[in-house]
């Protein structure tokens, strides 16, 4: 029988029982507003995108009196984030599943680790090296460089020696490195007279590092007496480093070569071995990929770490344009250097639409080779700045730098040649645009070399150069018509392509190959142009023509037309085929435009610009031709 009593109760319990559940939820609000936000990523991919950081460092030419020992990267041994001992690494990736933890986890309280405690848990050999450091001049590379060997210094004495490319392009540098080169054992010293580790040291009458100066071009020569710690030889051995005739620049044989010959006396002296490299240039043996991955090799396994002072690659180009001037006749000459690319393979067209590409596009990362020593030896790869008064057109004085937010998506794949090819052909949209590169590549087929410039005056002369260049521009445009369709029948594939470069390739290819179909048609129409009106030259000193290119399109009056009709046995009106040609120029104005767009602030859309810049028509306008250039002159190899 249900009693008043019992009524009670329960409405005693029920009122507890609301009042705990009231200040559980209170408490879970109060939990979940102050509980710190977790953004989890699973590491668990089938490919993990190559993210590296680019920094800008500031120019500096002042001695430092503080240091900051924060490591540039590292991958094997104590040359990285800390100088906590190194533990046995343990890579995620390779965990075939995920274990359940031993001990419970709470999240009530979440705290992040110090610098010091991420050295000590994850082991310093995860860290690889800088792919590139931009700064405004050697001086703040150096001083770079001195937080480097000072950071090292802390924990093993130093070999470090320096290798100079011997091409004349460097004279310029070697001058603004010998006035630099005081700040990195001005600031060493420095920082070892404050320092009581290092003042230790310095009372038992030990050297923290010695030095040796190396130069090499396609020898190596020795420029100190041996490995030295005295600031004056080392500064007056850079005055001595000879310029090299031969234009060859071996670069992973010099390499190897000094770890072969320093690494043993390093070892002796329980000396850890770095090597800094200063050059202009990718290097004439890099592209052997059995020497370059036996050069990396060689240095990880003598944990040597490597640091580059050189210059921005070539956008998807192997090749500078250097200008050097005759002291005979002080004329221009435009002399070829290797400078490039930033990827293992070339991934852009190397091919202009009449020859070999002349312009000189920075691509915001370093020379392929470069980048992957430095990277896999734990050093860094310094960019220095691009503006060479002697490198060739307007691109050689672009200031704007490339952006990492803008860039982190185009990071060029830094893996070994033969994995990189690998990888590329195993998908039919990367082997495809590949494919096509190389069918177009003038450095392969000599027929793909049109002349643009220094035709003769005389008619008869001028229509003999003439019909030679015409013939090669048909068969551009019948390789045109065959590499079209290639990437139009892959099309389909580009959306699904998970490499935003290797889609930005793509983009800017197809873009400039119907550019390309358009200039060329041009190309032929302004020969037929000039040929039909046999113009003079209106200034007394002219002796040439030069064809080039400009916006305003030529338009055949209905006597070309009817020349051309009967030569490509067209089938249409005057007023058809005009409006076919406007058609062709709008579309190739708009894919460009689409490149830009599409890929904003990069080397991608800095190239579409530049062809949206020169234009698709062509026209011959006179010239003025030195003489000079017809007497023989010894040509420097740079």
């Amino acid at each position: 029988m249900f009693k008043l009593r019992d009524l009670y109760a329960l409405g005693v319990s029920l009122g507890v029982h609301l009042a705990l559940l009231v200040g559980l939820y209170v408490f879970k609000l109060t939990v979940i507003d102050n509980l710190t936000q977790l953004d989890l990523e699973t590491v668990f991919e089938t490919e993990r995108e190559q993210i590296e950081f680019t920094k800008e460092l500031e120019l500096n030419t002042e001695v430092a009196q503080t240091f900051n020992t924060v490591p540039g990267g590292v991958v094997t041994g104590d040359i990285g984030a800390s100088t906590s001992p190194v533990v046995t690494p343990q890579k995620v990736e390779r965990s075939e599943m995920l274990q359940q933890p031993a001990v419970p986890v709470s999240l009530s309280e979440v705290t992040l680790p110090s610098e010091n405690i991420l050295g000590k848990d994850f082991g310093e050999s995860q860290i690889t090296g800088e792919v590139g450091a931009a700064v405004e001049g050697y001086g703040a590379a150096l001083s770079r460089i001195t937080q480097e060997l000072a950071r090292m210094m802390r924990s093993e004495r130093l070999l470090v020696v320096w290798l100079f490319d011997e091409s004349g392009s460097m004279k310029d540098d070697q001058k603004e490195i010998a006035a630099n080169f005081h700040k990195v054992y001005e600031e060493l010293g420095i920082l070892s007279s404050k320092d009581e580790q290092f003042k230790d040291k310095r009372k038992r009458g030990e050297e923290l590092v010695l030095t040796e100066v190396l130069s090499f071009g396609e020898k190596v020569h020795q420029h100190t007496p041996g490995p030295t710690a005295d600031i004056e030889i080392i500064k007056s051995s850079i005055g001595k480093i000879p310029e090299d005739a031969t234009g060859i620049e071996n670069t992973c044989q010099t390499i190897l070569a000094s770890v072969e010959q320093y690494g043993g006396l390093a070892r002796r002296q329980d000396r850890r071995l770095v090597m800094i490299i200063v050059s202009d240039e990718s290097g004439d043996d890099v592209d052997n990929a059995d020497v370059l991955e036996t050069t990396i090799q060689k240095l990880k396994t003598a944990r040597v770490p490597t640091y580059f002072l050189g210059r921005e690659s070539m956008f998807g180009y192997p090749y500078a344009r250097i200008r050097w001037i005759d002291p005979k006749f002080n004329l221009s000459h435009w002399l070829q250097v290797r400078r490039g690319p930033e990827t293992p393979q070339v991934e852009c067209l190397q091919w202009d639409g009449l020859h070999a590409r002349w312009d000189t596009q920075n691509a915001g990362f370093g020379p392929y080779a470069q980048v992957r020593m430095a990277r896999e030896t734990g050093g860094i790869f310094f960019i220095l700045p691009g503006e060479e008064e002697d490198l060739v057109n307007a691109g050689a004085f672009e200031k704007r730098k490339y952006e990492f937010l803008d860039m982190k998506e185009y990071q060029p794949v830094l893996a070994a040649r033969r994995e990189y090819i690998q990888e590329r052909d195993r998908t039919e949209f990367r082997k495809t645009v590949f494919d096509v590169i190389t069918r177009l590549n003038p450095h392969l087929h000599s027929e793909l070399s049109i002349k643009e410039i220094w035709y003769p005056l005389e008619l008869g002369a001028f229509t003999a150069d003439a019909s030679a260049q015409v013939g090669k521009a048909a068969f551009a445009m019948s390789l045109l018509d065959q590499a079209i369709p290639l990437l139009d029948k892959i099309r389909p594939l580009r959306d699904t392509e998970a490499s935003q470069r290797w889609r930005a390739n793509y983009d800017l290819a197809y873009a400039q190959l119907v550019g390309f179909r358009v200039r060329l048609f041009q190309f032929l129409l302004a020969m037929d142009d000039h040929v039909a009106r046999n113009p003079k030259p209106q200034k007394p000193e002219s002796n040439a023509w030069n064809v080039g290119r400009q916006q305003k399109m030529l338009i055949p009056d209905e006597a070309q037309f009817q020349r051309l009709k009967s030569a490509f046995k067209l089938k249409m009106t005057r007023e058809e085929f005009l409006a076919e040609l406007e058609v062709r120029e709008k579309e190739a104005r708009n894919l460009l435009l689409d490149v830009v767009r599409e890929h904003p602030n990069t080397p991608w859309a800095g190239r579409a610009q530049w062809e949206l810049n020169q234009g698709f028509g062509m026209n011959f306008h006179e010239a003025f031709r030195n003489p000079n250039y017809d007497q023989p002159v010894q040509l420097p190899n740079l």
